[in-house]
């Protein structure tokens, strides 16, 4: 039988100032706290986790606290805690101390002295807990229990009050499938999807959820819940589940938005050289131009691996954008022997990123699907996705209908003598074997025919990549055998009777090549590239990667600059002015 489950709002006000470390300085400060998006002090769920692990050790001993917060290797935590945020900007408080050489000797010691950023006393945070309902006494015995967080806890920094309420759950009511349904996902964490099989000191991330990460995802939640014949429909292939690509806002249509990764001839300009003695990051930045390659004379740069193209609605201006990554870093033992923790960085999703992911299968499958998934479509409970499982909520949904008339959707000339032309993008990866059944890494004219079945399409021009493609099977807990894939983005240029079968494919969802149910082979049709705007320029407005440290200091010395240089000016009667080397 399921059980119940409740969610919870777990608030922690500071009665003395705190430091959450996030492992790194700057600015003349050995050591900074942990900072959101927002640039906002954050409290990470892992450091709430293990406080609390500590607590119900000294409490119920190891079997209770490893029962209730996981096992390496094993057994799953069973609550799952969101970080704690705070709405507040408040100044940093800097405490600097250095050990003493002795006792009796208050001289410090040589390369002691530390500065340390801390939250001041007084700032709230707010977070959430989801947790089954026979495990909340023990939840709100070790919140009582908790009574500091951070560092220097032995010495009086950062005690707090804790607190733990109970939240209603949400009433949403989830309308009548059809065979074809779009969700709009939120993480409300960092998100980490493992970017390679064999990571070094750093962890990468891939920028968007591919399908198979959200099969397996959906699959699991079920299996959790004891309803394995639903989770079967899944993984055998009866419903597919696309990639989670990311959004740069939340859509206020989400039936009409449209987002896929840039397509590799959508290329932008070389940055022109500087000459002078103004260095380069000094000069006024332009917008960057995103032009079709094809049809440009000069030499242009492809467009970065994160870079996806965005657009609220089919008249809208299309948008160029990059979703927000951070590293943070971590502590852990690869070996649990081993006495000190290796220190490692984990490339992450940024917090409250919107995701669009869509699936189909036949409507009595996307009936079963959506009864048993109903606490999750309503909003009633999370997901866990990526590394470490962080939570992940459906926002919202719309179920669509097989013929509805969108942009791909397109008419398609009925006379075989019209040898118009269309651009095919592929939207995810494509995996597609050749006759000794090795992995293509490219599609030439006869190897698409051969995919499609019919020898009435040509192609003319393409711009394509490959990717190898990893995966994770959280049943065996083993990797999977890596596959070479087409890259997403890849654009070919086609024409001929077959580009009508091609556009019936997109409208019924029939994708190409292998492991369509799990992501694989999407694509579209369009007339002209997706991503160009009025023919040449898109707008990357809402390119949302954050200036790197020595960019934000480059911009400010800048400014600095202008300000002071009018010392040299003969009306200022002196001919002082900053040095170039200042």
């Amino acid at each position: 039988m399921a059980e119940n489950w409740v969610r919870c709002k777990i608030t922690a006000e500071l009665l003395a100032d705190a430091h959450f470390g996030s492992g790194s300085g700057g600015s003349g400060i050995d050591a900074l706290v942990a900072r959101d998006r927002h640039n906002r002090p954050v409290i990470w769920a892992s450091h709430i986790e293990g406080v609390l692990r500590d607590a119900a050790r000294r409490l119920q001993g190891d079997q209770t606290a490893d029962d209730f917060f996981g096992r390496a290797g094993g057994q799953r935590q069973r609550a799952i805690f969101t970080s704690l945020y705070t709405a507040d900007t408040p100044e940093s408080h800097i405490w600097r101390s250095a050990a003493r050489q002795s006792f009796d000797n208050r001289a410090p010691k040589d390369d002691t002295l530390r500065a340390m950023e801390f939250v001041p006393k007084g700032t709230r945070f707010e977070g959430q807990v989801e947790l089954p309902e026979s495990d909340l006494p023990l939840l709100e015995r070790l919140v009582k229990e908790v009574d500091a967080l951070g560092s220097g806890r032995a010495s009086g920094a950062g005690r707090l009050k804790l607190s733990l309420k109970k939240l209603p759950l949400s009433e949403r009511k989830v309308a009548a499938p059809t065979e074809h349904l779009r969700l709009l996902l939120r993480n409300i964490d960092p998100l980490c999807i493992t970017a390679t099989a064999t990571p070094d000191n750093l962890i990468p991330s891939l920028t968007f959820v591919p399908g198979r990460a959200m099969l397996g995802t959906l699959a699991d939640w079920l299996i959790v819940e004891d309803k394995r014949d639903i989770a079967s429909l899944l993984t055998s292939g009866h419903i597919s589940v696309s990639d989670a690509l990311p959004l740069p806002e939340a859509p206020a249509d989400l039936e009409a938005v449209e987002v896929l990764p840039a397509p590799l001839s959508l290329q932008s300009e070389k940055p022109k050289g500087s000459a002078g003695p103004v260095p380069w990051w000094a000069q006024p930045k332009a917008a960057v131009k995103r032009i079709d390659a094809w049809t440009a004379t000069e030499k242009l740069k492809r467009p970065e691996d994160d870079l996806f193209v965005y657009r609220a609605h089919l008249n809208a201006d299309w948008i160029a954008f990059r979703p927000a990554l951070r590293v943070r870093l971590r502590n852990g033992r690869p070996d649990p022997r081993q006495p000190e923790p290796s220190l490692f960085a984990v490339e992450e999703i940024a917090e409250d990123t919107y995701f669009v992911a869509e699936l189909r299968g036949a409507l009595d499958a996307m009936k079963q699907l959506a009864k048993e998934l109903e606490p999750v479509l309503a909003g009633q409970r999370w997901i866990r996705v990526g590394r470490s499982g962080a939570p992940v909520e459906v926002v919202r949904l719309v179920w669509l209908q097989e013929n509805a008339n969108n942009s791909n959707s397109i008419s398609v000339p009925a006379d075989p003598k019209d040898n118009k032309t269309f651009r095919l993008t592929l939207t995810s990866d494509l995996l597609v074997r050749d006759e000794f059944l090795r992995w293509r890494t490219s599609l030439d004219e006869g190897a698409l025919q051969e995919l499609l079945g019919t020898n009435n399409i040509h192609l003319k021009r393409s711009t394509q990549d490959w990717v190898m493609v990893h995966g994770f099977n959280g049943t065996s807990r083993l990797w999977r055998m890596p596959a070479v894939a087409i890259r997403r983005g890849s654009v070919f240029e086609v024409s001929g009777q077959g580009v009508a079968a091609l556009a019936s494919r997109v409208v019924q969802g029939r994708w190409l090549g292998e492991r369509t149910h799990e992501g694989f082979g999407r694509f579209r049709l369009d007339e002209v590239l997706p991503g160009v705007t009025n023919g040449m320029v898109a707008n990357s407005k809402a390119d949302s990667t954050e200036d790197v440290t020595d960019e934000a200091i480059a911009a400010e010395t800048h400014n600095w600059f202008e300000d002071h240089k009018e010392l040299a000016s003969p009306a200022s009667g002196t001919d002082r002015k900053p040095s170039l080397s200042q």
